[in-house]
């Protein structure tokens, strides 16, 4: 019986193909674990492999695209805010304009009155005070600085504003400004054109083109100044055509000033 028990210091030699086979170690990486599928025939395998990486694939995209998503959404709300500030100065410098055409208006409607009265009175001449020539003569242009809606316009951004009504209102707002500037100027070409050549071929104005009288820093001595102004048809023809490009430009900023305001009304409706 104690034949029958091995030897414990006995070297047992496997013979080929007998007993048991090393394990298969598992290849590391992607192509050598796609290899080793092939080799195998293990589809299963093979099918989950490409998965995991097309999966990865688009996942990638998937962040690059949300991560620049996010950046032109922050870009746009940056370019909302700009603009919005840029369209309240519009705002109050729309204001300020009429303001100041309403203040030439008032001032060439008192000439074009006194004129009227002195006509009908058999006068000659009008006396009209040196302050109000000096506004009937104030010949004012718009100009706004919007650097970033030009900015904007220029470099193509434009396409960064997603709500398309506010795309559409600030590339047409050039267009809407156009038809007051174009206005303003052809009133200004009438006060350099024809009423001031009419006024110095008829009257010495050097007095009343002083920049004392814009400043209001007259000596007290010349502030109740006044100049007779000659009662003619084409003096009087002048400042009736002054008073009418005066009310046609006024009403012409009413529709800038309105499309200024829904222009904010859109940016506010943008803005996060």
């Amino acid at each position: 019986p104690l034949a029958s028990i091995p030897d414990m210091n006995e070297t047992v030699v496997h013979q080929p193909g007998e007993g048991p086979s090393p394990a298969r170690r598992r290849a590391g990486t992607f192509l050598g674990r796609l290899s080793q599928a092939l080799r195998e025939q293990s589809w299963v395998a093979v099918m989950i492999e490409v998965g995991i990486v097309v999966l990865g694939v688009v996942m990638g995209f998937q962040v690059t695209a949300w991560g620049a998503e996010r950046a032109e959404r922050a870009e746009e709300q940056a370019l909302l805010q700009g603009l919005r500030s840029e369209f309240e100065e519009v705002l109050a410098g729309i204001d300020a304009q009429v303001a100041k055409h309403r203040r030439v208006e008032s001032a060439v409607q008192a000439i074009v009155e006194a004129l009227a009265q002195a006509e009908r009175n058999g006068e000659r001449f009008a006396t009209i005070p040196d302050d109000t020539l000096v506004w009937a003569l104030v010949a004012t242009t718009t100009q706004f600085s919007q650097g970033i809606l030009g900015g904007i316009l220029v470099s193509g951004r434009l396409g960064l504003i997603r709500d398309p009504a506010l795309r559409r209102a600030l590339a047409e707002w050039g267009g809407v400004l156009a038809d007051v500037t174009e206005d303003e100027q052809a009133s200004r070409e009438l006060v350099m054109k024809d009423l001031e050549p009419t006024l110095r071929s008829r009257m010495d104005i050097r007095p009343i083109r002083r920049y004392a009288h814009h400043l209001g820093t007259l000596p007290l001595s010349e502030a109740g100044a006044s100049s007779q102004v000659p009662v003619e048809l084409e003096t009087t023809g002048v400042f009736a055509s002054r008073l009418y490009w005066l009310q046609h430009v006024i009403r012409e900023f009413e529709e800038p000033k309105v499309e200024a305001r829904r222009m904010l009304a859109l940016i506010d409706r943008s803005l996060e």
